[in-house]
């Protein structure tokens, strides 16, 4: 505790370094002193590790469940705030806050050389450390996604992946401890042939040191960094042979999370996913027998009123041909309707009527039920996924 600051706590777990100021406002560094997350008068704020900052704030509701949203700041906004922090942990900053501040933005000019948007991960990958093997998104004409559109697609070669590698541990540095397994990015790295995919895989293994290996005799990596996950989608090229999927499994790669969105091919259509279900039940257990875990992610509220009884029905039905294991996962997550958007002039053309964020608890509390999986350890987790809150930081 500070001399004469009684209210002002310091604790570091060799991950982070958090301050808590009289037991209620706290703020979060990481080990390069980059702020990523604080609290002051009962409001919550993010900063991702691209400068980007929001306030993560309460949306009132006829229930007492709560809903949340982020709404985007002015990183002149998030400069103030810590600004008024630095004066409370001015005795533990061997800095001027003008300096800090001139060198956070210097460091977010540099994550951003390194890197692509981080648009997206899934909720387990938060904490992961991101490679962008690929850029952007192979197919991109999906109506609802809004994501990627502002970059071409490409797929980096050895050498270009191998300097990204480089570019990104050197990045991290003293901040490296907090991250937990790899993501390969963007939308679709666990697509590409099997061939490269495998070269990357041993890039990484090769960069990453591991301190020994599991009973299997697959390395092992204190940051779990042996545990790599990647998004796939259902429906463009040939499936993977089992044996492929193997061989990729020993090098590292352990989740493969899968954007299905819906079960309803009225759904599907309307957001212009060409995924058949027979496909996704083949690739689902193929992946099983290689022993990868899937997520499968879903969208609450695609179709609107007017779709939500097939939408519904369909998901289930599909979720009932797959045997999903205890590690393995469901997320539901509310559809984004852009302004604008194909989906947005689609809908409307066709007269469909959004539901609102009640109707889409509804419609996941619908699925929860119908599913009767047993709780996790058991069981699959059935978990929220709400991309309004992502930042990586």
């Amino acid at each position: 505790m500070c001399p004469g600051r009684r209210r002002l706590e310091r604790f570091w777990d060799g991950q982070r370094l958090k301050f808590v100021w009289n037991k209620l406002e706290v703020l979060s560094l990481d080990g390069r002193s980059r702020p990523v997350a604080l609290t002051m008068n009962g409001r919550q704020y993010r900063r991702g590790l691209d400068g980007n900052c929001k306030e993560i704030v309460r949306v009132a509701g006829p229930t007492e469940r709560d809903l949340y949203d982020a709404v985007p700041m002015a990183a002149s906004q998030m400069d103030d705030l810590l600004r008024e922090w630095s004066q409370r942990i001015s005795s533990w900053m061997p800095f001027e806050v003008e300096d800090w501040l001139v060198g956070l933005r210097r460091d977010a000019r540099n994550f951003c050389s390194i890197y692509q948007p981080v648009s997206i991960l899934p909720p387990d990958q938060y904490r992961s450390l991101v490679f962008q093997l690929t850029e952007g998104c192979a197919y991109n004409r999906c109506s609802f996604c809004q994501l990627y559109q502002d970059r071409p697609y490409r797929c980096k070669d050895r050498q270009s992946f191998s300097r990204h590698i480089g570019r990104v541990l050197e990045y991290f540095g003293p901040a490296l401890p907090w991250r937990r397994g790899v993501f390969l990015g963007d939308a679709n790295a666990a697509g590409i042939s099997t061939a490269r995919l495998s070269e990357a895989l041993e890039q990484i293994r090769q960069s990453l040191p591991c301190d020994g290996t599991d009973q299997q005799g697959a390395p092992r990596h204190p940051l779990q960094f042996e545990q790599v996950s990647s998004f796939q989608d259902t429906f463009s090229g040939r499936l993977r042979a089992v044996q492929d999927w193997r061989q990729l499994r020993k090098l590292g790669l352990d989740q493969v999370h899968l954007g299905i969105e819906s079960g309803s091919s009225a759904v599907l259509d309307l957001l212009r996913k060409p995924i058949e279900s027979g496909r996704v039940v083949e690739m689902i257990n193929r992946l099983q027998q290689a022993d990868i875990r899937v997520s499968l992610i879903f969208l609450l509220g695609a179709g609107g009123r007017e779709l939500a009884h097939s939408h519904v029905h369909g998901t289930l039905e599909l979720l009932q041909r797959v045997q999903l294991r205890a590690q393995d996962r469901v997320y539901l997550s509310d559809l984004l309707v852009h302004p604008g958007s194909d989906y947005h002039v689609l809908s409307q053309e066709l007269g469909i009527t959004p539901l609102t964020r009640w109707e889409c608890r509804e419609q996941a509390r619908t699925l929860r039920e119908s599913l009767r999986y047993e709780p996790p350890p058991r069981g699959p987790a059935v978990a929220l996924y709400d991309v309004r809150q992502f930042v990586y930081v």
